[in-house]
This record gives structure tokens, sequence and C-alpha cells, in this order.
């Protein structure tokens, strides 16, 4: 059975599975990055059962969300249609590392929000600025080493190629965008955005299209020589940045990831009001529907319009409203260490997008539930 990612409109041809086995031998190397004896009893088991957790936290990838919906109801009902508090959780990936700024090289920990950095953009030398920053340990990083230079990154980290954006572990016998250094040393004129069609597999893992096209106006491709997997924990750094989400290593272009492969979990709150036709769906199908796009690698704003666009592709409402409430363990278990904040978000769609009173309504409704 093919695979379609309805949220993107790409085929990755086959549906994604869980590779146990590798899950297993992953955390076994994770272990021994700890300093930990995977052989030692009461972690021998361990691999297996760490494995099956991350299987069900992703479950998502598996299924295709709008299945889910498949099977509506037409009841003449045209009034609201509201399901609170359904309990969800979901995690984020990976990546960060060292970056070329405005001024000169600056280590990673050392940057700061509103530092400016060098990207590319279209093949010409562009300004991005940093409007958001977090760090992670993580236990192993590669180095990545070109023609022009090498470079430390997490093995996921996005590395711009002739075939799109790929993973750095993969890059081995490909090229990478660079651009001299001697580029940095100007502000150039602005040029035109990158395209290209999505990626479902990779756009569900990063959360951006994997396709890019440039000009190489002032850049060109630089050979990779070796990768190389350095097990050692590090601390790496991730960057938000506008209004370009690129900046450069060592003048080759990577992509920001802002993700932590830690949980976020809280209530989402659903209404809906039907079409003419009274078109519904089963209450359960609501949280079944959040519960698989919350299982994957994701983001809380992502995951939010996910949701509240596929009801709009099902169900062909008049209105839609999702708000989902999180506490995201990035927050609470590392960095700024604030447990208990809760992230609120909310996606409305249609009539309930442009009819306050509707709107008003609904979330006075979601208000009374807690």
């Amino acid at each position: 059975m093919t695979w379609t990612d309805r949220t993107t409109g790409s085929n990755d041809g086959v549906r994604p599975v869980f590779d146990q086995d590798r899950a297993e031998h992953a955390i076994r190397e994770l272990l021994l990055a700890c300093g930990e004896d995977p052989g030692r009893d009461g972690l021998q088991d361990t691999p297996a059962r760490v494995a099956r957790a991350y299987r069900e936290m992703f479950a998502g990838l598996y299924t295709d969300p709008d299945e889910v919906l498949a099977r509506t109801f037409d009841e003449s009902h045209e009034e609201l249609v509201l399901v609170t508090d359904i309990p969800m959780y979901s995690t984020c990936v990976p990546g960060g590392q060292t970056v070329n700024a405005v001024g000169g090289d600056v280590p990673a920990g050392s940057i700061e929000v509103g530092d400016r950095l060098w990207t590319l953009a279209g093949g010409q030398v562009e300004e991005t600025t940093v409007t958001r920053i977090s760090s992670h340990r993580t236990p192993a990083l590669v180095e990545v080493t070109t023609s022009a230079g090498s470079f430390r990154v997490t093995p996921d980290h996005p590395l711009a190629t002739p075939k799109g954006w790929q993973e750095a572990a993969d890059v081995t016998g490909s090229l990478i965008e660079w651009t001299p250094l001697r580029q940095l040393s100007r502000r150039p004129a602005a040029v035109g955005a990158r395209g290209g069609d999505v990626s479902g597999g990779w756009y569900r893992k990063h959360g951006f299209p994997q396709a890019l096209a440039t000009g190489l106006a002032e850049s060109e491709y630089v050979e990779v020589r070796s990768v190389v997997l350095i097990a050692e924990p590090s601390t790496v750094y991730s960057f938000k940045c506008e209004p370009h989400p690129t900046f450069l290593i060592g003048g080759h272009l990577t992509h920001n990831c802002e993700h932590h492969l830690l949980s976020f979990h809280g209530a989402a709150h659903i209404g809906y009001i039907p079409n003419s036709d009274g078109k519904v769906t089963g209450l359960s199908k609501l949280a079944r529907l959040v519960d698989l796009y919350a299982k994957r690698p994701q983001v809380q704003e992502r995951l939010t319009s996910q949701v509240a666009d596929a009801l709009v592709r099902r169900l062909e409402p008049r209105g839609v409203i999702v708000v989902i409430e999180a506490e995201h363990l990035c927050m609470s278990m590392r960095g700024i260490r604030k447990p208990g904040s809760r992230t609120t978000t909310s996606a409305v769609r249609g009539l309930l997008r442009t009819s306050a009173s509707s709107r008003a309504e609904a979330l006075n409704l979601i208000r009374s539930s807690r």
C-alpha cells in the first residue's frame, strides 16, 4: 500500500515501518555513550523496552490520519460540535551547531538572540537574524570533511546538496553548497526565495521541504570527502532564524533544527460547525485524529494546524477551531527549567474565523470545560 501524506501532497511510495532492531542498537549505543553497561543486570532488557516506547511515541507516522475521518454521518446537525480536554503528547527532533556570524565566526554557545548570521539564498550571500536559541546534550556528532574544510554537527543535521536537503550522516560521496569566506565580508543584494516540491517523509521529520533551488551566484558545490561518527557526548545549539531559516558553518549551507526529542503533553480542544448536509464524525475519531498527528516528530504550532486542516478536508465544515494547551519537557527538564509553564496554540478556519460571535461562543465553552 502506498503512503501519501495529505498534509504535503507528497507520495513516499511505501508506508513507513518502525525498525525495532535498529532502535534497540541505537539505545545500546546511547547507554554506552552515557558510560553505562547495557549488559549489566537491570539494563539488559532496556533497549527493547525503550525501542517499543519510541514505536508507540511515533505511531502516527505509520497510519494516515485522514483515514480516521473516512467514515462520516449525515445527521442534519448544523450547530457547534465541541470535544474538549483530549489528552495528547508529542515530541521534537534534534539539531544545531556553530555558525558564521556577521563580523566573524562565533561559537554556538556565544550566539545571542538578535545576532546576525550569514546564509545563502538562491546562491547569494544574505544575512539572517537569530530569533530564538535552544541547546541540549547529544550522545554523538559527525565530522564532515569537504574539499573546503571540516565541521561537526549532529548526524541528522540538514545540509544543502544537489539532491536537496540531506542529513549529515548521509552525505558521504555527495556535494554540499558552499561559499568562500571572503564572500561574507560584504552584504549583497536581495534574491528570490528557494522552492521545490515537498517530500513527505523528510517533511514529517524536519518540518520543511527537502527540495531546494539555488542559482550558485556566489556559491558552488564542494566534494564531501568523509563523514566520521564522533561518539562523544556534546552540547549542541539550535537557532531559529528570520527571514531565512538557514545559516552557514564554515561557509557550508545548513538548515536550522530546533528540536530536542523531548515530549510535550497536554490537552486538545476541537470544535466544528457541520456543513449544510449536517456531516459529522464519531467523537472518538477526533481524539484518534489528534493522537495520530501528535505521535510523530512534531512542533505544537504545526500539530494544531494539521488537525484543523484535516477536519476541513474530510468533513467540509462551515467552521473549525482547534486549541491545544501543552507543557513542553524541553522547558521543564532542561534549558530554562520552568516546570508548569504551558503553551497555548490555536487554529481557526471558516465561519469560526470570520464570525466573532461564533468564535467567542466556542472559546467560552472551552474555558468553561476547564
